[in-house]
C-alpha cells in the first residue's frame, strides 16, 4: 500500500528531474526543467490505496499550500495516520474522508489536530459513531458544510453542544425513519439553511411544533425518494418559517397522480415555497392556476382539506371545467360516393390512400390503378381534392367523421 507521498508521486510525478546537459558549439549549457515545484492547491487522491501517512517531512514538503484534500475510498484505518497528514496542512478548507473504514476511535485520541480553517467536511460512508463526529466538529470550529450520507444512522445522538457555524447538512441515504431524529439535527445545527434527506425512509413529518424552534433558518429542504405518503406531511412543510425551496419527488404520495397534478396540488398547499423541485421560480400566474386547479380537484369530494376553504375565500366558488378530449380519432365514419351510389364506411386514420382504394375495389368494381379518389372535408367545406399520392395517410388531412370520399374511374386518353 502506498503512503501519501508515494501516492502523490504516482499520480503527479516526481518533483524535480535531474539536470540535463547539452553541448552547443563547444559551450556547455545547463538546462533545468522547471518541473512541479509544489502540488496543486486542490489535491485529489481518491482510490489510491493509501493506508499510511508516510514520512511527515515528505508530507509537509509535498503538500505545502494544499487547500482541498480528497482522500476518499482509500485504506485508511488509523486516525493517527490521518492526523500525521492534517497537521501539515494549516490552510486546509476542504477535507473528504468518505468510504475509509476507520478501526480506531477519536474519542480518546491524543493526536487530534485543530482544523481551524476547515469549512467543508465530507464523511460519507465512514459509519463513524456520533461521538467521533462531535470530536471532529469540536476541533473544526469553522465548518459550514457537513456530509454524513450513507453512514447507517438510524438514530441521531442528542447533541452535547450546538455547532452554530454549520449551515448545510447532507444526510442522504441513512435509515432514519422518525422525524424526531431529524429534529435532533435541527437542535445540533441551529443555523441550518440547507438540509438534504433524500433516500431516507421517512414516512411523515410529525405534528410536534418544533419546526420554528429548531429550523428557524432553513431555506432548502430535500425529501426526494423518501416514504412520504400523506398530504398532511406536505401541509406541515408550511411550518418552516423561512423555507423557500422544496424537493419532493418519487414518493409514495405521488403515485396516483400525473406529473402536472402533483405539481399543482403541491404548489397550492405550500404558500411559502418559491421553488419546487428545481427549475424556475413559481410565478404568481402559476400559483393562481395551481390554486384554482386545487379547488376543482376537491370540489366534489366529501372530505376536503383545510386549504380548500382558505382558497375558496381567496378565489371564490369555481365552475367545473368542461372536459374536452384532445385525443385524435383513430377511426372515422365517412360517406363513399360513386356515381349515383352512396354508402358508409369506417376507415382507420392511419390507412394510406392506396389502402382505401383497395378496400373500395369490391364495391365500385375498379382496380386501384383505374380509380381516382377525391376527399371532401364537410366540416370546413373544403374540396373535393383529388388524392394523387398513394402513400399519404388519412390523418395527415385532419379527417373527421362525416367527411366524404368520391370515386371516379380514370378516363383513358385516345
Amino acid at each position: 500500500m502506498p503512503s501519501l507521498p508515494e501516492a502523490v508521486d504516482l499520480k503527479y510525478g516526481d518533483e524535480c528531474p535531474d539536470a540535463q546537459v547539452t553541448e552547443v558549439a563547444c559551450v556547455a549549457l545547463t538546462l533545468k526543467r522547471s518541473g512541479r515545484q509544489r502540488l496543486p492547491s486542490v489535491l485529489i487522491l481518491s482510490e489510491c490505496d493509501i493506508e499510511k501517512a508516510g514520512d511527515e517531512e515528505e508530507v509537509e514538503r509535498k503538500c505545502e499550500g494544499v487547500r482541498e484534500l480528497d482522500l476518499s475510498r482509500n485504506k485508511l484505518k488509523e486516525w493517527s495516520e490521518v492526523f500525521k497528514i492534517l497537521r501539515h496542512l494549516p490552510t486546509l478548507g476542504f477535507l473528504n474522508l468518505s468510504y475509509n473504514s476507520f478501526e480506531t476511535s477519536l474519542a480518546d485520541s491524543p493526536d487530534v489536530v485543530g482544523l481551524t480553517n476547515l469549512t467543508r467536511l465530507v464523511l460519507n460512508g465512514t459509519t463513524l459513531p456520533w461521538k467521533d463526529v462531535h470530536v471532529l466538529l469540536d476541533n473544526a470550529p469553522r465548518v459550514e458544510e457537513l456530509h454524513l450520507c450513507k453512514n447507517d444512522y438510524k438514530k441521531v445522538e442528542k447533541p452535547r453542544k450546538k455547532y452554530v457555524t454549520v449551515s448545510r447538512v447532507h444526510f442522504n441515504n441513512n435509515p432514519s425513519t422518525e422525524w424526531s431524529e431529524i429534529e435532533a439535527l435541527g437542535q445540533m445545527f441551529p443555523s441550518l439553511e440547507v438540509l438534504i434527506l433524500a433516500e431516507c425512509p421517512l414516512s411523515k413529518l410529525t405534528e410536534e411544533e418544533h419546526f420554528k424552534e429548531y429550523f428557524q433558518n432553513l431555506k432548502y429542504l430535500s425529501l426526494n425518494n423518501t416514504k412520504i405518503s400523506s398530504w398532511d406531511s406536505v401541509d406541515r412543510v408550511n411550518w418552516f418559517p423561512n423555507l423557500a425551496e422544496l424537493r419532493l419527488q418519487q414518493c409514495p404520495l405521488y403515485e396516483p397522480y400525473k406529473d402536472e397534478e402533483r405539481r399543482q396540488l403541491t404548489i397550492a398547499r405550500l404558500w411559502r415555497v418559491e421553488r419546487l423541485n428545481g427549475g424556475a421560480l413559481i410565478t404568481p400566474e402559476e400559483r393562481e392556476n395551481a390554486e384554482r386547479a386545487f379547488i376543482r380537484h376537491y370540489m366534489n369530494s366529501e372530505v376536503r382539506p383545510r386549504r380548500y376553504d382558505e382558497l375558496i375565500m381567496q378565489h371564490g366558488e369555481l365552475d367545473p371545467l368542461v372536459e374536452v378530449s384532445l385525443q385524435p380519432e383513430k377511426e372515422v365514419a365517412v360517406t363513399i360516393r360513386f356515381g349515383e351510389t352512396a354508402f358508409q364506411r369506417t376507415l382507420s386514420v392511419y390507412s394510406r390512400v392506396l389502402d382505401v382504394k383497395k378496400a373500395l375495389e369490391p364495391e365500385v368494381g375498379l382496380p386501384p390503378s383505374k380509380m381516382r379518389l377525391f376527399y371532401h372535408d364537410k366540416v370546413i367545406h373544403y374540396g373535393p381534392e383529388e388524392l394523387k399520392i398513394n402513400s399519404k395517410q388519412l390523418y395527415t388531412m385532419n379527417i373527421h367523421s362525416g367527411d366524404e370520399f368520391i370515386v371516379e374511374p380514370k378516363v383513358c386518353k385516345p
